[in-house]
């Protein structure tokens, strides 16, 4: 028994090792980004309207084909029928069914072609806007990384001044316990613990955010427990010149998909009319049709002879002597079903040509709409060029606004920093306070706050720029 307990105390921590090692799972960038791009639901319902086109667009070529269609009828007829085949009214119950195959084959359709095009078209535009989809998913993605980074960067940094603070508290309690120092000089450091503690709560909550944010875009459950890798960043960024705005969209007017695809929808509404127009014009098919039916009115008469003679109503010339001729009897018997289908068996082929002359209007009222909606598309056309270039514009002047930002943010820390360190010497050289010291150290946490959140900002913007650029999103 002793050594049961002993097993189930073993397989318990090993249980509770397990657990603890995949309650945080490691996400690096690239995970990240792969796992969106199977997961997203927006992406899944691209992939099922790219799966519609293909359909639309083959169901549009299947115009070209012949149509065939293949028809079965049965009447049942009480009353007086006429029968065809003795050309008289008969009053009877008549069975009939008959059977055919039609087929009918477009020789000129001027519409097909031109909603064959226009599907292509918009099946093109289908998967240009997944791949915007796409686009936009990682650039949510990387404003959500990059929020982590920042947060978790400043939780160090706040973490590693209470650390300090906390030595310089115990420090002046070991001064006060042998009577070095008055007992009312540790006050300022506790106020200045506080807030720190404050501080580090205040960021933690914009971490958790953050990483909220983050689980949203990977559409992940809130409470799983997820840990972001964090690349290595320099602390000092090398600053490289921003290309100029017109350079960047110029190269993004050839390469976003956005673009694309308003000028491929634009194309497709331009299609749209031709496709109402050849509604004005006649179209010829070619078209064949079997047929064969059965009837019980179709009835197979046998005459035999039954040995007699009988006068047939003529006499023979000079006398008065009847003609005999042998006496005959008719019968009629229905006629087989299959071989009335054979019998009935009939093929015909031909042309026809259909010619619109008035259809209330209706074609004129399409072409009108065609080419109101082609307008809009190429209004929509520039406008996603103007927001294009209004996006790339907003971003190299936060990038070259985050350049100035880093530059100053980076020589305020450095000055911010020796004042602290003069602020030192003189608390220890007795000319100050611990307040003016909290002051000095407030400011060194403040100037490196703004210099994380430049850095940032900088990342952002020239990450955006490089991506509309056609370059891949690293960090």
């Amino acid at each position: 028994m002793k050594f049961s307990y002993k097993r189930i105390f073993l397989l318990f921590g090993i249980a509770i090792i397990y657990a603890n090692g995949i309650a945080q799972e490691t996400w690096n960038w690239e995970k990240c980004i792969d796992y969106a791009l199977k997961n997203n639901l927006q992406l899944q319902q691209a992939d099922v309207n790219i799966a519609l086109g293909e359909a639309t667009l083959k169901g549009n070529k299947m115009g070209y084909s012949p149509m065939i269609n293949a028809d079965v009828n049965y009447n049942l007829r009480i009353g007086n029928n006429f029968n065809f085949f003795n050309s008289s009214y008969e009053r009877q119950l008549v069975h009939y069914q008959d059977y055919g195959v039609n087929l009918s084959q477009p020789i000129i359709d001027l519409v097909t072609p031109a909603t064959v095009k226009k599907s292509k078209l918009e099946l093109s535009a289908l998967k240009l806007d997944q791949e915007t989809l796409k686009n936009n998913i990682q650039l949510q993605l990387l404003t959500a990384f990059l929020n982590i980074m920042n947060a978790n960067e400043q939780k160090e940094q706040a973490t590693q001044q209470h650390q300090t603070t906390k030595e310089q508290f115990d420090r002046m309690n070991t001064l006060i316990a042998s009577g070095a120092a008055a007992e009312n000089a540790i006050l300022d450091i506790e106020a200045q613990l506080t807030n720190e503690a404050l501080s580090i709560s205040q960021i933690k909550n914009q971490l958790d955010i953050a990483y909220l944010n983050l689980k949203m875009l990977l559409q992940l459950d809130p409470k799983q427990s997820i840990q972001v890798e964090i690349p290595r960043i320099p602390e000092l960024l090398t600053l490289d010149a921003i290309a100029d705005v017109n350079t960047i969209y110029e190269a993004a007017l050839g390469l976003r998909p956005e673009i694309k695809s308003a000028q491929l929808k634009a194309r497709s509404a331009q299609q749209q009319i031709n496709v109402a127009k050849g509604n004005y014009y006649p179209s010829l098919n070619f078209i064949s049709n079997v047929n064969t039916f059965f009837t019980t009115q179709n009835k197979s008469s046998q005459t035999t002879t039954t040995g007699n003679f009988v006068p047939s109503g003529a006499i023979v010339d000079g006398t008065f002597q009847s003609v005999l001729i042998p006496e005959t009897i008719t019968t009629q018997s229905k006629n087989p079903y299959k071989k009335q289908l054979n019998q009935n068996l009939s093929y015909a082929f031909g042309l026809t040509l259909n010619v619109p002359i008035f259809n209330k209007f209706q074609v004129q009222t399409a072409v009108k709409q065609s080419r109101l909606n082609y307008k809009i598309a190429l209004l929509s056309e520039k406008q996603a060029s103007l927001d294009l270039f209004n996006t790339i514009q907003q971003a190299h002047i936060k990038a070259q606004a985050a350049i100035e930002n880093y530059t100053a943010a980076d020589k305020n820390y450095s000055i911010a920093q020796k004042s602290y360190d003069y602020a030192l010497e003189r608390l220890h050289a007795g000319s100050i306070s611990q307040l003016e010291v909290n002051t000095a150290k407030n400011n060194v946490a403040i100037a490196l706050s703004k210099l994380t959140q430049s850095k940032y900002e900088y990342l952002f913007n020239t990450k955006l720029l490089d991506f509309y650029q056609g370059k891949k999103i690293e960090l």
